[in-house]
């Protein structure tokens, strides 16, 4: 039941979000795909995975306790150390420090962690970069 509970909470959150991104108007285009493409491919993203959260919810119930509680707590810490070292240390750097923290949560070894954040990383920079020609920022510490 709480997962339904989560989910429903999710989707409007998604609605909320795609209402939001829809209103995004620039004067001028400095992207390609311009600045609501990818608020709105999110929102859709969060409310497809929160529907098929109420439609198949987890099978396996998992007591919150106080294990949990300091992973959720390591997630938006995590979260948020990612948002500030975006600009500093660029795309590629801060999702492999932070691809390889949240690897190793999941139950990853460190070679494998690091070994998927780093293909996160350059993948990303590269579908990102390349072929959306998005702005992905390169970091401060390799002078960008």
């Amino acid at each position: 039941m709480a997962d339904r509970c989560f989910s429903l909470a999710l989707m409007v959150l998604a609605v909320a979000l795609g209402a939001a991104a829809w209103q995004l108007d620039v004067p001028f285009q400095y992207e390609p795909v311009g600045p609501k493409a990818i608020p709105l491919i999110l929102a859709v993203l969060l409310f497809a995975t929160a529907l098929w959260l109420v439609i198949r919810p987890d099978t396996i119930k998992q007591a919150y306790g106080r294990d949990m509680l300091l992973r959720h707590g390591l997630v938006v810490l995590l979260l948020l150390a990612y948002a500030w070292s975006f600009e500093p240390l660029g795309f590629v750097l801060s999702t492999l420090l932070v691809g390889s923290v949240f690897a190793r949560l999941f139950g990853a070894g460190w070679q494998r962690a690091l070994l998927y954040s780093a293909a996160l990383g350059g993948v990303g920079y590269v579908l990102l970069s390349l072929v959306l020609e998005l702005n992905v920022p390169v970091g401060a510490v390799f002078g960008g």
